[in-house]
């Protein structure tokens, strides 16, 4: 994506070699009946994980950073498939999906201009909460008796991948342009206090009532009420905070991620989502500081205030033209240029 054709040719595909080895060995630990083997593959593919994060700190790790990711990820697919121990049939389903997915992934991504990667990472975090939301429903049906920590796992995994997919679908419309003003929900200005009461009430019938319909109503309508809330949020938000709203909702994939950990009992999804939700949360953190600007102002769309005293403008301004600004670029012994996100999509 950000080649350019004066680069030296790369081989950054011999970076798999390791990874599929090592994916290999699992298969064929699976093969042979070794035992404990999927708790090992899971604990290589969360360190995986973690060191991709970690290379991605640093632009001279950046391409270690990121096959160690991959790696992660595709380790951790194939321990949870050999793990299921599914019959042929089911099996076959499921590798055709992910191949014909993975395809389309593929696909899709090898098209994506570097201007649009901010609505494509939107794009992305909505599906996993679709994920998320599908799964953390599914597993509660499946589970006529479920304990607490398995009805607090799926509570939050639906709620916050339902406020996952709205918001994220959002920031797409956003960032692409498309969104339009007949988008925003009636009485936008007084639901967001209803539905987090509405949350509540979910939460707390799920935690006091026995019934399995009680509770699998209060987990469907917790993924509906944090639907429309994630949607009346985000549309809400200014154009120029969206880049904190994506890394909000990159934190909240991840702790949608977590409670699915605890919900399958996966200790890779668990250790990932944290990692994911902790640093998306850090992120935000960091970008709402560099804007003299709170969380809270960011998310709920408020301007009302700044820290600290507003600067007093003093001084006279310099005007100037193309032809003085040529004779300073040609005369200047260095010449710093500060790209940014505005340049780039002006393609200046």
């Amino acid at each position: 994506m950000f080649r350019r054709p004066t680069d030296p040719k790369e081989y950054n595909y011999l970076y798999g070699i390791p990874g599929l080895t090592a994916i290999g060995g699992l298969l064929a630990a699976h093969s042979a009946g070794v035992p404990n083997i999927y708790q090992c593959g899971y604990l290589f593919s969360s360190l995986c994980c973690v060191g991709g994060i970690a290379g991605l700190s640093a632009q001279r790790t950046a391409r270690v950073g990121n096959a160690l990711g991959m790696t992660g990820v595709a380790g951790g697919v194939v321990t949870a498939i050999a793990s299921l121990n599914m019959p042929a049939p089911l099996l076959t389903q499921a590798v055709g999906l992910l191949g014909t997915f993975g395809a389309g992934g593929y696909y899709l991504g090898s098209r994506v201009a570097v201007t649009e990667l901010p609505q494509t990472v939107a794009a992305f975090h909505a599906l996993v909460g679709v994920a998320a939301t599908a799964t953390s429903i599914g597993s509660f049906m499946a589970h006529p008796n479920p304990d607490g920590l398995h009805r607090v796992a799926c509570y939050l995994g639906s709620g916050i991948g339902a406020i996952t997919v709205t918001g994220s679908c959002a920031a797409f419309l956003k960032l692409s342009g498309l969104m339009r003003k007949g988008y925003d929900l009636p009485f936008k200005n007084v639901l967001n206090r209803p539905l987090f009461a509405c949350n509540a009430a979910g939460l707390a019938a799920l935690l006091t009532s026995p019934s399995h319909a009680v509770g699998l109503a209060a987990v469907c309508g917790t993924a509906a009420a944090s639907a429309t809330l994630g949607w009346n949020i985000t549309n809400s938000i200014g154009s120029a905070d969206m880049p904190v709203a994506i890394t909000v909702l990159n934190s909240y994939s991840g702790w949608a991620l977590c409670a699915e950990g605890f919900m399958l009992n996966n200790p890779m999804l668990t250790i990932v989502g944290s990692l994911i939700g902790s640093s998306g949360a850090i992120l935000s953190k960091i970008m709402c500081d560099a804007m003299n600007r709170r969380i809270d102002n960011v998310i709920f769309g408020s301007y009302a205030e700044l820290e600290g005293e507003m600067a007093e403008i003093t001084g006279t301004h310099t005007e100037t033209n193309v032809n003085e600004v040529v004779d300073g670029l040609v005369n200047a012994k260095d010449v710093i240029v500060v790209p940014g996100y505005g340049l780039a999509v002006a393609r200046a």
